[in-house]
């Protein structure tokens, strides 16, 4: 099982509400390089990403996990 990220959904989000990867990381009080690694695909990383990216989006892990086979 793997899990990534829908990017494209968080990408028109960030446009939507003009914010950027180091607002996002700023707001969930995780490094900037870190939510970069996960919209850039590299990896998921620590668990504190994916709710970083979801308070600053107001989106819930289910919004934005995909969890392939």
């Amino acid at each position: 099982m793997k899990l990534k990220l829908d990017t494209r959904k968080i990408y028109l989000a960030m446009a939507e509400k003009g914010i950027n990867a180091t607002e996002i990381a700023r707001q969930g009080g995780v490094s900037q390089q870190a939510v970069s690694n996960a919209l850039n695909g590299n990896r998921i990383g620590k668990t504190k990403v994916v709710p970083a990216i979801c308070k600053a989006l107001d989106f819930s892990a289910k919004d934005i996990v995909i969890i392939e086979d």
